[in-house]
């Protein structure tokens, strides 16, 4: 089976390269792909990436999209869909964790998840999902070298270590994106 990324992120790139290539051959987008995410909804969001790359596949080819996405309990589920321009269009990963931690100032409810929403369609326009979850909190300070995006500031549910101080394996175990990707894998037949 071979698979094409619908992400111009190359972090998501390098995660879910690994996690879906055990029985698959999985390239990237070309270089400067990009979809206006408008949709209301992770899912939403990932079938607008998914869309937008078919035609640009071959058809021997599965286009795979993903969208993810940090909910906190005592942000009413913010940032949610917008995780990823939490802090505005133009800021990065820093930033976006800079605006939560300073919402979360005192807040006791530090409750939090990362959900993960992957999609495959095939050139006929089936369709096969992935959902994975990994419930966690917010730390009071961002730790940890690996990872991207909220990693420095999430620590998985019974760990004592952000999502930034795992190991890239240690971290597929676990996260929002593996269990989705496990997920889709097993849906598409190329589960390990």
């Amino acid at each position: 089976m071979r698979i094409v990324l619908a992400t111009g992120n190359r972090h998501k790139a390098e995660e879910l390269g690994p996690m879906l290539g055990g029985r698959a051959e999985v390239d990237v987008a070309s270089e400067g792909f990009a979809v206006d995410e408008t949709g209301a909804t992770l899912l939403q969001n990932a079938l607008l990436k998914a869309w937008a790359l078919r035609p640009e596949v071959p058809a021997d080819r599965l286009v795979v999209a993903d969208d993810s996405g940090l909910e906190v309990r005592a942000l009413g589920g913010r940032p949610g869909v917008h995780s990823a321009r939490y802090a505005g269009p133009d800021c990065g990963f820093d930033d976006n964790n800079r605006l939560l931690l300073s919402e979360m100032d005192g807040v006791e409810d530090r409750r939090a998840a990362f959900v993960c929403v992957l999609v495959a369609l095939s050139a006929d326009g089936e369709l096969a999902a992935g959902c994975g979850l990994c419930p966690g909190d917010i730390a009071t300070a961002p730790r940890g070298e690996h990872g991207f995006g909220y990693d420095p500031v999430f620590i998985p549910r019974g760990m004592g270590t952000s999502m930034a101080e795992l190991t890239p394996e240690q971290k597929n175990a676990i996260s929002h994106r593996g269990r989705a990707a496990r997920m889709l894998a097993t849906a598409l037949g190329i589960a390990e």
